[in-house]
């Protein structure tokens, strides 16, 4: 039986947008182990590696109560291959289904395991693929690929984590001129102190777009909920 190298399972509020309904939705969190990149503002650095490892059985995933929106986050989850079974699986289960991912790993085509005929990763129409692109402040510009962004569908999300100006303005010149990237954007402030989540700077990304409606009037402000709600379980492996 194929296996998955699991850091936690657990059920919470989806903090943010995620292809389906956006915020707020009750969701199963899959979050694996183990990341290719190291961002300067990572907010889950106890998943990037892959030791100690915790490999669980993809039946035994699949039954832990889960949900009926699933989202499988990392870590970088595309790292392993048997992702792409463990989304067939839930797929098949009638579970919707939410693919967190760093940009840098190409998505995966997921195949039916009931018809072999029928494959693709749009499968009943409910698996999104929310992909971050990386900016400056991360340290992980360089590892992001074209072909990911531009492979994404209407129902995906590309995600930017914007930490200060330089990332804003590049951000905003992506969204101009990448006409090829037909998908929904969404900017997310950077959170660097939780003290000041409605003063500081998620307050100011929020003011800056509303200057540049003009130009980002088709992008989304999220703000990561779950980080509002639960602040003494950010960076640390009290999942929430």
């Amino acid at each position: 039986m194929k296996s998955l190298n699991v850091q936690a399972i657990f059920n919470s509020i989806d903090g943010e947008a995620n292809g389906f309904y956006g915020a707020g939705e009750l969701c199963s969190f899959i979050r694996l182990k183990q990341c290719n990149l190291k961002c300067n503002h990572c907010d889950t650095a106890y998943s990037q590696n892959a030791e100690p490892r915790n490999y669980m059985p993809l039946d035994q995933i699949v039954n832990s109560n889960l949900l009926n929106k699933v989202t499988i986050t990392g870590g970088e989850p595309l790292l392993q291959p048997e992702t792409a079974d463990l989304i067939s699986l839930l797929l098949e289960l009638g579970h919707r289904v939410s693919v967190e991912t760093n940009g840098s790993k190409l998505l995966p085509v997921i195949h039916s395991k009931s018809n072999p005929l029928i494959f693709s990763r749009r499968m009943y129409n409910s698996l999104r693929y929310i992909v971050d692109y990386k900016l400056p402040s991360s340290g992980m510009e360089n590892f992001m690929k074209e072909e990911v962004f531009v492979s994404l569908a209407n129902m995906d999300v590309i995600k930017f984590v914007i930490a200060d100006q330089v990332d804003y303005d590049i951000a905003k010149n992506l969204v101009q001129s990448k006409k090829e990237w037909h998908t929904r954007k969404v900017f997310s402030p950077a959170f660097t102190d939780n003290t000041k989540i409605f003063t500081g700077w998620p307050r100011e990304l929020a003011e800056k777009m509303l200057e540049d409606s003009g130009v980002l009037q088709d992008v989304q402000y999220s703000l990561q909920l779950h980080k509002v709600l639960w602040p003494e379980a950010v960076g640390s492996e009290m999942e929430r």
